[in-house]
Parts: structure tokens; C-alpha cells; sequence
């Protein structure tokens, strides 16, 4: 391995000993060999370590351990402190990668000149379900390859997982956030997008991640509170102007409201008339949020009615990944 490796992927890892394998091993398929890979165990009570420790016989792959639970932040800052690659990607120990996605990322971000690339993610369920192929949440793919000014990747509320050029990162003495728990990765892409990072995307998923139950995909409540405890992270940063401030409130609102619908929708499927009506009453957007979700929800169930489907049952009727 070279003195400096061209990408360092940081990866922590909390109780993740039935995942992390596939996660190095996507890691070791890629055609870009000259990577460095470096794993934080954040205190797991689990094999996660001992999984780990099966692959350090491949040099490019470190493994430091916490005393305790830090959270993803720490973990991730304590990586960025030892990593030393040209490029920083960050991968979470129950996702994985498609084996040409550093170099095709890293050619990419080369030759638009940018700091910060990245591409779609595809999100799977525990066995190996569709969920949806996005990298922001309120942002189409394009048809082919293009730039994003700040303002239209906070109009995005981005979610993907870029790779990101280390001088750029250290030289503007960028972190994750402590405090947060949740959200710290859309925190640190808004940041690293305020503080003048010029970001393009290659729209060819190539990241895949694992939606599982109890995360913080799935727990809505939680992320109500950790986007706007992001929010006013975001606020405070002297690079955030009036008028990006305006769009981060726009742009939290929208989130904040798609984040409360689960609850409205299952008042109103469950007849529950007087919590609807507070929900409503408190956020007017759910109406909209119900009428325009119905047809695509009627398909969406009669899609998986025909293929015996449904993304969340305890037992999948067959295997589909791998």
C-alpha cells in the first residue's frame, strides 16, 4: 500500500457482527486497491470485534476499539483522526458497496473538480427488499451527471453518503457532531456544502443500505428531534447566510412534516378521529401529504399483492439478496 492511500473508508460499528463481513468484503472486491480501511467497534457487546479481527491479516485494514458507547460521531471522528487516504468514504457497518464504486466516485470527483461526490442509495430491507433508490429526500435522480449549487442540496435535505476530499475536510476543520445521534450525517453534508464544498452526483446507485426495525429510519419520533437538533447546528455556523437560513427552516418544515405523517396515517386507519384531527389541526401539509400518497400507496400494494411481497413481515417467503 502506498504512504497515502487514495480512499480511507471509515466505518463505525456498533453491534454489527452479522453484517460487517459483507461490509469488508465489499471493501476488498473493489477495483481500486488502493484504499485503506479503518473500523471503530463503539463498545459492541456482540462478535463484532471478533469478526473484525478475522480480516486484519489484509494490512489495508485497521481496527480500533472504544472503551464505551461513544455514538456514530465520535466513532467516525475518531477514524477521520488516524485516516490518512486523499479521499475520506464514509460506509456503515451493516451497509456494503458495489465493487466499482471508490473508483468510479473518486475518477468522478476528479474530473469535475469538486470536493464532495456522491451517488444514490439503494435501500434494502433485512432481506434483501427494494425499498427505494434516492440520495435526498426531496430531490429526483437526474438523467446523467451533474453539479448541485448549496442551495439546491439544502432544498434536497441530502441523505447519501459521499466521499469527500480530505484536504478540503481537515483545512475547514469539519467534525461530526457529538450531540447528535441522529442526523449527524445530513448535519455533516450540509456543512461541508455550506462551508464552500462544491458538490456533483454520478446518479448510478452503487451504495446499498440496510433498513432495519428500530433504526433510525424507522423511528420517526426520534428523528423529529434529531433533524432539529441538526437544524440548529446548522443555524449557528457563521457560513449559514439569511438566506440559506430561510431555506434550512423550509426545508426542516418539510421534513418535520413527512416525519409526523406515519402517526396521522395510522390515526386515520385506525379510526383514532380525535388524534387526526390534533395531528391536522397542529400540521395542515398532512391533507396534502394524504391525498397525493394514496394512489401511489394503492399501487404500491398491489405490486407487492402480485409478487406475495410485503417489506416488512417477520419471514420473507424466499431469499432475494445475495
Amino acid at each position: 500500500m502506498a504512504s497515502r492511500p487514495v480512499v480511507s473508508v471509515i466505518t463505525p460499528a456498533y453491534n454489527a457482527a452479522p453484517y460487517i463481513g459483507q461490509c469488508i468484503e465489499s471493501v476488498r472486491a473493489q477495483t481500486l486497491s488502493d484504499w485503506e480501511m479503518i473500523i471503530v467497534d463503539d463498545a459492541s457487546t456482540d462478535d463484532t470485534t471478533a469478526v473484525v479481527q478475522r480480516y486484519l491479516h489484509d494490512t489495508r485494514i485497521r481496527l480500533f476499539r472504544n472503551e464505551q458507547n461513544m455514538g456514530p460521531s465520535d466513532a467516525r471522528n475518531r477514524a477521520l483522526a488516524v485516516a490518512q487516504g486523499a479521499w475520506i468514504a464514509v460506509l456503515d457497518a451493516d451497509d456494503w458497496i458495489a465493487p466499482e464504486r471508490l473508483e468510479k466516485l473518486v475518477c468522478f470527483a476528479e474530473a469535475e473538480r469538486v470536493e464532495i461526490v456522491a451517488d444514490p442509495m439503494i435501500y434494502y430491507t433485512e432481506w434483501g427488499y427494494v425499498y427505494s433508490v434516492q440520495w435526498a429526500a426531496f430531490a429526483a435522480l437526474p438523467r446523467g451527471a451533474r453539479r448541485y449549487s448549496a442551495e439546491e442540496v439544502i432544498r434536497a435535505s441530502p441523505s447519501a453518503q459521499p466521499i469527500v476530499r480530505h484536504d478540503f475536510w481537515r483545512a475547514r476543520g469539519i467534525r461530526y457532531q457529538s450531540s447528535l445521534r441522529l442526523a449527524e450525517d445530513y448535519a455533516l453534508f450540509l456543512e461541508i456544502i455550506l462551508k464552500g464544498g462544491q458538490f456533483a452526483l454520478l446518479p448510478e446507485p452503487m451504495y446499498y443500505y440496510r433498513i432495519r426495525p428500530n433504526t433510525s429510519v424507522t423511528r420517526y419520533g426520534d428523528g423529529v428531534v434529531a433533524n432539529q437538533a441538526a437544524l440548529e447546528y446548522l443555524l449557528r455556523l457563521p457560513e449559514t447566510t439569511p438566506q440559506r437560513a430561510r431555506l434550512l427552516r423550509q426545508t426542516f418544515r418539510r421534513r418535520y412534516v413527512y416525519a409526523m405523517y406515519p402517526r396521522f396515517a395510522q390515526a386515520v386507519k385506525t379510526g383514532a378521529v380525535r388524534e387526526a384531527c390534533r395531528l391536522l389541526h397542529q400540521t395542515p401539509e398532512l391533507l396534502w401529504i394524504l391525498l397525493t400518497s394514496v394512489p401511489s400507496a394503492i399501487s404500491r400494494r398491489l405490486w407487492n399483492r402480485e409478487r406475495l411481497i410485503d417489506p416488512w413481515r417477520e419471514s420473507p417467503p424466499q431469499e432475494v439478496r445475495r
